[in-house]
């Protein structure tokens, strides 16, 4: 597992955030998470950039990110918006996909928050903090979870699935 901070070029940065949180950015409403919380806290927004195709107009302003990952094959690039909520709300631990051979889990952190990335390593969950411009690299085999924040209006983050030869 790897966390790097301040990944890509300022003005490199910039421009994916703004865009994602600028106004004509679309989001999607999608009513699950990933367990089984109440229906009131369970649902985020989501914009899907990749999932076997380009699945969005917005695909070409992630090509620094998917260049300086190294990304050889994409299996699926998502953002996901959780809204801020009065407690921090936790999701279950989950695997993006269930295959049995290696691939990469990036999470690139969109702004600053309290919210959290948790990753069960050895049997040991690390927890790792959103801050914009932060990337963490895992083996997607590893289960993971995210939260909400209480400190911020949003907590965006994009997902991503690869394979590099690396």
């Amino acid at each position: 597992m790897k966390v790097i901070d301040n990944f890509l070029p300022v003005d490199e940065f910039e421009k994916i955030r703004d865009t994602l949180t600028g106004f004509y950015f679309p989001w999607f409403y999608n009513d699950y998470v990933n367990n089984d919380l109440d229906d009131e806290k369970n649902f985020q927004f989501v914009h899907l950039f990749y999932d076997k195709l380009r699945n969005s107009d917005f695909f070409s302003l992630l090509e620094p990110l998917i260049k300086k990952l190294n990304m050889d094959s994409i299996a699926r690039i998502k953002a996901n918006l959780l809204v801020r909520t009065s407690t921090r709300q936790v999701f279950g631990f989950h695997n993006d996909f269930n295959w049995k051979y290696k691939w990469n889990t990036a999470i690139f952190y969109i702004n600053t928050n309290n919210g959290k990335t948790l990753i069960k390593e050895n049997n040991k969950i690390k927890e790792i903090s959103s801050l914009e411009n932060r990337v963490v690299i895992f083996d997607g085999r590893l289960k993971h979870a995210g939260t909400t924040c209480t400190d911020a209006k949003n907590r965006i983050v994009i997902n991503l699935n690869y394979f590099n030869n690396l």
